[in-house]
């Protein structure tokens, strides 16, 4: 990921998304992310990664399994704009042109991976409706970074920076009952992005195994987590 970052920003040095991305302790939190949702994963087929951007999420599923899934990605974001990342991915990127549905026929994906995209969208469920009909029955629905409603971080930009702070916030509980209503059944639930990530990432130590571990223990995810992670099924019948 970091020779991906470094390849992009030698190609536009003043992006400043890319510069915020790829730093050591933010790509480190990328990275652990994709391994709380690898496990959740079908064997094989055709995979989605929805509201991709410059799609990290691709990139780390291609490196990880090869071959083994037919990967394809939307935005509205042109695949040019982040060609770096798109092309090591090899990824069908589609452009979005509306906020509506998906350019995707009914049961085409066996999974759809969405990191940082749903608390983005217009109305949250009518966006897991759609993203539910052109999932496959029992396929799988990844949702990263969801805002925490109680995050400090997020408390942070929006009363003292008033800046860079997200509309719309979900508790665990709101974040469940919503992919239910929208025909998903959770399956795995959690917090991610603690605090102490940028820290450990600007004093480079962002890669060591044991101090995250300790620290994922001790720190209040209530407070001190920016973001959740869930995993559900698409069911025909709960």
């Amino acid at each position: 990921m970091e020779e991906l970052y470094r390849a992009a920003l030698a190609l536009d040095p003043g992006n400043a998304y890319l510069l915020e991305h790829g730093h050591p302790g933010w790509i480190d939190g990328q990275i652990r992310t994709f391994h709380l949702y690898r496990p959740y994963l079908p064997q094989s087929g055709a995979v989605l990664d929805w509201g991709c951007n410059h799609a990290p999420d691709s990139c780390m599923l291609r490196a990880w399994f090869g071959n083994r899934f037919d990967f394809h990605s939307c935005d509205f974001v042109e695949s040019s704009r982040y060609a770096v990342f798109h092309d090591y991915a090899r990824v069908a990127h589609t452009q979005l042109v509306g906020a509506g549905s998906l350019p995707y026929p009914d049961n085409f994906f066996d999974a759809v991976i969405g990191s940082g995209v749903l608390e983005h969208t217009a109305m949250d469920y009518e966006a897991l409706k759609e993203l539910h009909r052109v999932l496959k029955p029992d396929g799988v629905v990844v949702i990263t970074h969801l805002p925490n409603w109680l995050s400090l971080q997020e408390w942070r930009r929006r009363v003292i920076l008033k800046r860079d702070f997200h509309r719309r916030l979900y508790s665990k509980r709101e974040a469940r009952q919503l992919l239910k209503r929208a025909g998903f059944y959770p399956v795995a639930e959690g917090y991610h992005t603690f605090i102490w990530e940028r820290i450990l990432g600007r004093l480079g130590l962002a890669h060591e195994e044991q101090t995250p571990r300790l620290l994922t223990r001790l720190t209040p995810p209530l407070a001190f987590c920016g973001t959740l992670y869930l995993v559900a099924r698409k069911v025909l019948a709960m």
